[in-house]
């Protein structure tokens, strides 16, 4: 909604920490704060790290019932509603605090398996960890321009966040219509000279099909970094096709590890080496990652162990004895992903909750996704399975294509390369993908299209 240099970001931040003092809040009293994207949400953000408030950041794209279930979980008296300027307070709330020695910074809320968000509390000294990190491995120039895309609410945004305050860089940050505007979209890249993007795997795959999304029109772009879905090897062949100059790094982690745990650039080398299926990176140092319940093909459930893990779910004892279990010297969280080691890199196998068996095999999906993209007239695939209780009764792949294809005629050309049992029952032309709020594709909507159908 407005630029500020640096002089003037730090007065707009000082101003505000005096207004929240005013409230005379705890150490440690979680803030809530409601908007989207606007320079004083960040403004919020960065006085609530100063002034030692964990802040709990809610994007309006999110609906009013989980916004309420949040309100009601997090129990704050405070407020800062960013859409009508303005801070609610109500004191009844005022005594909460959690205020720790290693003090929480965010608290971001992740969908729960149950339908309850959860919240996953990320303190100073995993911040500072994950800083570290930024700074020393990623490569990133002191002078990044950051290319926002991702809402507060999810903390791929941390990397742009985190970014900036670290290198004195640049934030660009952009509005739902404007990211939904893909030639506003590439004027902005342009107008602001972004030379570091973050996103989705998914969100980029639309935009690299336009004629406008190429080195010579925004020459500034040298880095691409991608966390939050797999990263299919024909977007980082397109990417390369459309920047050849540019880096792509891809990473992984979920939330209750602040981000992101491991990093690699996809090379031309590793491309050609793994294409198959990209791996996710190395792990950083001072973490592991174990892989529990290895099975036959070395493929195990992953474990994060070191200072990047989160202290646990916010107020939701049962869930953290799950998944936070206190067995080694620093923390640990189950992920509920499966992965494998190859050449000490990692590789992103499956979500616990979907690996996929039918009629006894076991199913990659990705590499019936990677199949039909081997046709040059399918931009996007993504294949899902359609259960009937706990059963996998079939599988569905959904492609976004502007030809009219033969269906029949493609689900034979993939059976050259698969077996029977992986080719899906049911091929859904597209013109484009659902996506949620995080720009991730909407799997739910996906399945209400085809029972639709």
């Amino acid at each position: 909604n407005k630029d500020l240099t640096w002089n003037e970001f730090k007065s707009e931040v000082e101003l505000f920490k005096e207004k929240l003092l005013k409230y005379n809040l705890p150490k440690g009293h979680p803030v809530i704060i409601y908007g989207h994207k606007e320079v004083e949400f960040i403004v919020s953000m960065v006085a609530c790290m100063s002034l030692g408030y964990p802040y709990i950041p809610i994007d309006t794209i999110y609906p009013k019932e989980r916004v309420d279930k949040i309100f009601g979980i997090v129990k704050s008296s405070i407020i800062i509603d960013i859409i009508e300027n303005k801070i609610d307070f109500d004191e009844k709330n005022l005594s909460t605090t959690y205020f720790l020695n290693d003090p929480i910074i965010y608290i971001i809320f992740t969908s729960g398996s149950t339908g309850e968000p959860k919240g996953v509390q990320i303190t100073q000294n995993s911040i500072l960890d994950f800083q570290n990190w930024l700074n020393n491995d990623f490569g990133l120039p002191q002078n990044s321009v950051f290319m926002n895309q991702a809402p507060f609410s999810f903390d791929l945004s941390v990397y742009e966040l985190v970014g900036f305050l670290s290198f004195g860089g640049t934030i660009v940050l952009n509005s739902k219509d404007t990211i939904e505007n893909h030639l506003e979209y590439f004027e902005r890249l342009k107008k602001y000279a972004c030379n570091v993007w973050v996103s989705t795997p998914s969100f980029i795959s639309k935009l690299l099909l336009s004629s406008e999304f190429v080195e010579d029109n925004i020459k500034s772009l040298k880095t691409f970094l991608f966390c939050g879905e797999v990263l299919p090897s024909t977007t980082v062949k397109r990417i390369k096709n459309n920047f050849p100059n540019s880096k792509v790094l891809n990473t992984y982690g979920p939330t209750e590890a602040t981000v992101a745990t491991t990093i690699v650039e996809i090379t031309p080398e590793i491309l050609e080496k793994y294409s198959k299926s990209l791996p996710v990176g190395y792990v950083k140092p001072g973490t592991v990652i174990n892989l529990l319940d290895i099975d036959s093909e070395n493929i195990g459930e992953m474990e994060i162990v070191g200072d990047n893990v989160s202290i646990g779910y916010f107020n939701n004892e049962e869930l953290n004895k799950q998944k936070f279990e206190k067995k080694y010297e620093k923390r640990s969280f189950r992920t509920g992903d499966f992965g494998y080691f190859e050449d000490n890199l990692l590789f992103f196998a499956n979500r616990k909750d979907e690996l996929i068996k039918l009629h006894g095999f076991r199913i990659e999906l990705g590499e019936i996704d990677k199949e039909l993209t081997n046709n040059k007239f399918i931009e996007e695939a993504i294949t899902i399975p359609l259960k009937r209780g706990n059963e996998v009764v079939k599988l569905i792949s959904f492609i976004v294509s502007k030809n009219d294809l033969d269906i029949e005629k493609l689900k034979k050309d993939i059976s050259k390369n698969l077996p029977y049992y992986m080719v899906p029952s049911d091929i859904i032309i597209l013109d484009e993908f659902s996506y949620n709020a995080n720009h991730k594709i909407d799997k739910n909507e996906l399945i209400n299209i085809y029972k639709n159908m």
